[in-house]
């Protein structure tokens, strides 16, 4: 295994910077190419030069300051008149890049109040496929309409919105070149209609909502259009910017738009929440405010007092038995506003993130747990609960090619009760945490783009103080075939030796769909980012490889889907950890149903984690079959099959067999059902004093969802979720000191058989009423249970006991509301 110590990492930083040219303008903006005048059409005249580089015109766009226009979605304004308008679409997926046949018309124009949107779409009323969701359901299958700004004009950071027929909506943030989060939610407005040859749709975006450089004069944004039929699973986009291309960000469409001079945003969201535990006897009365001052277009400083973390969103059920963190994404109104910046890389957003600097959820997480006294018995309750915070704030900026973000949260103390033999209470404080973090970043995006920043966090208790700091740069060529991701970090945990670790992730792609990735990685022992941020494990070098394609053939198949995947990750004692050849091929039919299948193979290798004080051990090789199967999501009944067929990694096999139906009778009503079921002859999990036990396990995983709209903005949605294990002892396994391979014990005491059962499950139901943008009131029921482990049990045992023994039960009720100018 070929070593990658730390300062090899930290030269790729500096020959990534290095590449940095040194001119660069003052207020980051990029040079126009040709500049057009007036409101007509946009011509997407586009030539390609020999090193693949799209050489875009540019537009001055339609200034309107009286625009009087109503958002209703019926686009029958005079004002739209006088916008400037584009009718030319080209079919992005599949990636044909003809000509759409379906008309589609555009036109858009701003002031000082933000840019106006408005699309026509020429359509069969019998083939709309109109599906009400909720928020950020964006990747639902439905007729949809999305609007993406690069409001930084240089393809640094960008914004998108979807509007789908129904009044639906999404929206995000985006990062070069398709780094997309949906965690970010805006202030603006957007309605769609039927009409008599389609459906239509209008957006106003406030510049109050979006971030941009400050600039003296013209400014340049970049904009593209992307439109989706369901029925027949095409995109159609402006300009021609398809999925498998290597660029996206840095190629929409520049516009310029002349003197823009937004005024001082001020925005407050007070809110008021009740919530009342009937199994806990606890209700709570919260007050509070989160404040939002822009002052100008590129700097903002935001606040909160006593901020709201009441659960009128729940994570999903997930039962780990592993000695790995699983990560659950940010959904709090403070801190995902602005969080872009705190995004260092790609691995660090979406619910795949294995690297987090700033993570967010560690902030009014469950308090660090106190010296409790003997003699005084504290329920369980006390700590699930999360830490309530006092306040917080956090600042963003960007001044020229430099972007920043400052962040500051205080926990409130938090008080345990107990109680001791002869009845008397017993109450024990604990102190709350104190979190800061900065974050710089340098960017250059002339030819291709250049970055290089610093994250630095904080958190301090009296028990503990944990600092993390980290330097990350990118590089990407002016054509986009190459891409570099790297990152160096350095912890400082008190009482331990400091941490050390980083990554370079290459990119290559040569040719339109088809793409390669080479990734190197080295953490050692002592890097610690469990306060502040997420690291799924340290101690570990490793390398690996991906290969993918994605083509849209003439023939039989609508489009086809390869990837080939090879990862080798030994620890820091050289034993093999992690090792496999992964290879997965997706088929679309005509039909618009997909058919995937996969097969991992894994060679003898360690596990160094879920053996505790018992250290490492021997695992066997394992092979891996599964097959994914769709229908067309676009009919109102479909259905999703999956099966896995895994051996296991000591002795015996396992089968996991899943299916999901969504059916939606009409369009403000949706009923999804999934069903999971996992049968394992082998699980292999440690017992204490160096013994492994394997068990045969079923495991079921069954979720209803039904949601229901009153309205656009109103709507109720019931959630139904649990999970279930019933576990038996089959053989039982010591691992001798010093020894690496697993001995079996025999023969086994029937006596003694170890079994047990887990139990968990959500219930919610929630009425949301959106009142005004960003302004919501929430009634929420809540129960959950769990289970302990404890002996074997039905199945109908099991649900009976957690259901009518919940562990929190109660009723929440949220109001908040926007206030701003």
């Amino acid at each position: 295994m070929i070593r990658l110590p730390p300062a090899s990492l930290a030269l790729l930083f500096y020959a990534v910077v290095s590449l940095i040219p040194s001119h660069v303008h003052a207020d980051g903006s990029i040079p126009v190419a040709n500049i057009d005048s007036g409101n007509s059409a946009i011509d997407d005249a586009q030539a390609e030069s020999d090193l693949g580089r799209v050489l875009r015109w540019s537009a001055v766009v339609a200034r309107i300051d009286d625009p009087k226009i109503q958002i209703d979605g019926v686009v029958d304004e005079p004002s739209w008149t006088r916008a400037t308008q584009q009718s030319t679409f080209y079919v992005v997926s599949p990636d044909t890049l003809e000509v759409a046949d379906i008309p589609t018309e555009i036109r858009f124009f701003y002031n000082d109040q933000g840019f106006y949107f408005a699309a026509s779409m020429a359509q069969e009323d019998s083939t709309l496929v109109e599906r009400l969701s909720s928020r950020d359901r964006g990747f639902i299958n439905r007729d949809y309409i999305s609007l993406y700004l690069d409001t930084s004009g240089t393809g640094r950071y960008g914004f998108w919105f979807q509007l789908s027929l129904g009044d639906s909506r999404s929206d995000g943030v985006l990062l070069p070149e398709r780094n997309f989060s949906d965690s970010w939610d805006g202030a603006w407005y957007g309605r769609t209609t039927r009409s008599s040859d389609g459906w239509s749709a209008e957006m106003h975006i406030p510049w109050s909502i979006v971030n941009m450089p400050r600039v003296e004069g013209a400014r340049t944004i970049g904009v593209f259009v992307q439109r989706r039929i369901a029925h027949t699973d095409t995109r159609f986009g402006w300009p021609a910017l398809p999925s498998t291309r290597p660029k996206f960000l840095s190629e929409f469409k520049p516009l310029i738009l002349q003197d823009v001079r937004p005024r001082q945003q001020f925005n407050l969201f007070p809110y008021v929440a009740s919530s009342y535990d009937d199994v806990n006897e606890r209700k709570e009365e919260n007050v509070g405010v989160d404040l939002f001052w822009r002052p100008s277009t590129n700097f903002q400083v935001a606040s909160t007092i006593r901020p709201d973390f009441g659960t009128v969103e729940s994570d999903s059920v997930i039962i780990n038995l592993s000695a790995i963190e699983t990560f659950f994404p940010e959904k709090r109104l403070f801190f995902i506003e602005g969080q872009e910046i705190f995004h260092t890389t790609s691995r660090s957003s979406g619910y795949g993130s294995s690297l987090v600097l700033l993570h967010t959820r560690r902030i009014g997480q469950r308090p660090i747990r106190p010296d409790l006294p003997d003699d005084a018995d504290f329920s369980s309750a006390n700590f699930r609960q999360p830490t309530d915070l006092t306040g917080a704030i956090k600042s963003t900026g960007q001044v020229g090619p430099l972007r920043f973000g400052i962040l500051g949260a205080l926990e409130d103390d938090t008080t345990f009760v107990g109680t001791r033999a002869d009845g008397e209470s017993v109450y024990v404080t604990q102190n709350g945490r104190e979190f800061s973090a900065m974050r710089v970043l340098f960017e250059r995006s002339e030819t291709g783009y250049r970055g290089i920043g610093l994250l630095s966090t904080d958190m301090s208790h009296p028990t503990v103080r944990a600092k993390s700091h980290a330097i990350d740069g990118q590089y990407s060529t002016d054509n986009g075939k190459y891409r570099i991701e790297s990152q160096f970090i350095m912890s400082d945990v008190s009482d331990q030796p400091n941490g050390y670790g980083g990554f370079a992730d290459i990119y290559y792609a040569p040719s339109q769909g088809v793409s390669h990735r080479l990734s190197l990685d080295k953490y050692d022992g002592h890097l610690d980012l469990r306060h502040s941020g997420y690291l799924s494990r340290n101690g570990l070098e490793g390398v690996s490889y991906r290969y993918q394609t994605e083509r849209f053939p003439d023939g039989r198949y609508r489009g086809l889907s390869t990837r080939v995947t090879a990862e080798y990750v030994t620890n820091l004692d050289d034993e093999i950890i992690r090792a496999e050849l992964d290879a997965r091929h997706e088929m679309t039919f005509h039909n618009r149903s997909r058919l995937r299948f996969e097969f991992e193979y894994s060679p003898t290798r360690f596990d160094d984690r879920n053996g505790y004080d018992a250290g490492s051990f021997r695992l066997n090789p394992t092979r891996e079959l599964g097959y994914r199967f769709i229908s067309d999501t676009s009919q109102r009944l479909y259905f999703y099959l999956r099966g896995d067929f895994r051996e296991e990694s000591l002795e015996g096999t396992s089968m996991q067999h899943g299916v999901s139906l969504n059916w939606r009778p009409v369009d403000r009503l949706t009923f999804s059902m999934n069903l999971s079921y996992n049968d394992r002859d082998g699980w292999l999990l440690y017992r204490g004093n160096r013994q492994f036990n394997t068990f045969e396990a079923q495991g079921y995983s069954p979720r209803l969802t039904t949601l229901y709209f009153l309205s656009a903005k109103q709507h109720l949605r019931f959630d139904f979720e649990w999970q279930a294990i019933s576990a038996t002892q089959r053989n039982r396994f010591v691992l001798p000191v010093g020894h690496k391979k697993l001995q079996p014990i025999d023969p086994i005491d029937v006596s003694t058989i170890d079994e047990f059962t887990i139990s968990q499950l959500n219930m919610q139901l929630r009425y949301r009423w959106e009142m005004a943008p960003m302004s919501d009131l929430f009634v929420v029921y809540t129960m959950t249970g769990e289970l302990p482990d404890g002996e074997d049990r039905s199945l109908s045992d099991q649900f009976n006991d957690t259901f009518n023994n919940p562990v929190s039960e109660g009723l929440i009720l949220k109001l908040r509301h926007r206030i701003g100018t």
